[in-house]
């Protein structure tokens, strides 16, 4: 792992990283972590929407940060462009394309992280025009990457594949302290199979609706099968109604949101994961599910390849075959568990702040 501990560290641009929780603020927190460590000290950091009010101590602890979040939200993009332009460092890192309009007038190189989403259909766009400018884009998969290469052509600009990853402290293979086989009202003989995502008619893309299809004819080899779809939404009462009609309502348990402190406990009291979804930009999902041991089907489409390193950590599917998603459903059930210990390794070697770190310093090594 290369040195920079005697270097100016990079200016880090997020979105936010305490304000609102989600993916791109944990990614953000565990990048800056890594270049914390890199850089053997707090590297600055802009927000454009956290405060430092809404920062733990520790975090800002001789730390330069600009957090944009006081001004009104039509003004803070002009302050995000001011703290840059006052910024010293010897370049910017972003961990959101859309800052990247804002960064071209900058007269210091930028790199910044692409997800997923965010950059599936930019043609065209000031944001595509900021992502061409920039010195190298770091998209999160093999699928966001040429997703990328689609919409830019001739203009997408050097690119290094730099994925997630995960808490190895936090998704660890042990036994469950939460209750969450009594939470959910379980037999105590009850095979669970867990999905986990947003249940929004916008996201029918994941594929729960594929799997309700299904229930009727496992549970008949499976009578022991329950459904557990974790997340809420606009089309969760379509789940609901449609699992009664098919008879297996009975079968089926929605939770609805799903606290992040209880999260691991959820996978490591199920006995599979499934979510034949086609637009992951990576599927932090899968890998997390994966490092607590548990055995994860997920489509061959988008990034759960990634994610499952190319199925070394689960079993990839056609995610709009039915069959296929039976067949890999039925073989997860008829066999025995597989070693969750040994899985959690896997997934932290290839996957855990280490190889996230060593894979950040060899992209930054080019540009210093």
């Amino acid at each position: 792992m290369s040195d920079f501990k005697n270097q100016p560290p990079p200016i880090v641009i997020v979105p936010e990283l305490f304000r609102v929780t989600g993916g791109v603020q944990i990614f953000s927190q565990r990048f800056i972590e890594a270049l914390d460590y890199l850089f053997d000290g707090p590297v600055p950091v802009i927000s454009r929407n956290d405060r430092r009010a809404d920062c733990p101590e520790e975090f800002l602890q001789g730390r330069r940060f600009t957090g944009c979040g006081t001004f009104p939200v039509s003004t803070r993009r002009y302050a995000v462009i001011g703290a840059c332009t006052l910024a010293k460092g010897p370049l910017f890192l972003s961990t959101h394309p859309h800052f990247t309009p804002w960064l071209k007038i900058q007269k210091k190189p930028y790199l910044c992280v692409a997800h997923g989403i965010d950059v599936w259909n930019i043609k065209g766009t000031k944001i595509a025009e900021g992502i061409s400018k920039a010195a190298r884009v770091m998209p999160v998969s093999r699928y966001t990457e040429e997703r990328m290469k689609d919409q830019l052509g001739e203009q997408m600009p050097p690119s290094t594949v730099f994925p997630n990853t995960f808490n190895t402290e936090r998704f660890t293979a042990q036994d469950p302290v939460t209750p969450w086989r009594t939470e959910l009202n379980l037999p105590a003989n009850a095979k669970l199979m867990l999905s986990m995502c947003r249940v929004s008619k916008s996201e029918q893309g994941k594929g729960y609706h594929r799997i309700l299809d299904l229930m009727p004819e496992l549970i008949k080899k499976h009578p022991n099968l329950y459904w557990v779809l974790g997340g809420k939404g606009d089309d969760l009462e379509t789940v609901k109604e449609k699992a009664t009609r098919l008879k297996v309502a009975d079968h089926c348990r929605f939770p609805g949101f799903v606290p992040d402190e209880t999260l691991p406990d959820l996978y490591r009291s199920s006995d599979l994961f499934v979510l034949p979804s086609k637009k992951e930009g990576f599927g932090i999902v899968f890998l997390e599910a994966a490092a607590t041991g548990l055995p994860v089907i997920a489509g061959n489409k988008d990034g759960s390849v990634d994610a499952l390193a190319d199925g070394a950590l689960g079993t990839l599917i056609d995610p709009e075959d039915n069959e296929a998603i039976h067949g890999a459903i039925d073989q997860v059930l008829s066999n025995p568990p597989p070693d969750r210990q040994a899985l959690h390794h896997d997934c932290a070697t290839r996957f855990g702040q280490d190889a996230f770190c060593k894979r950040l310093a060899l992209i930054i090594s080019e540009h210093l």
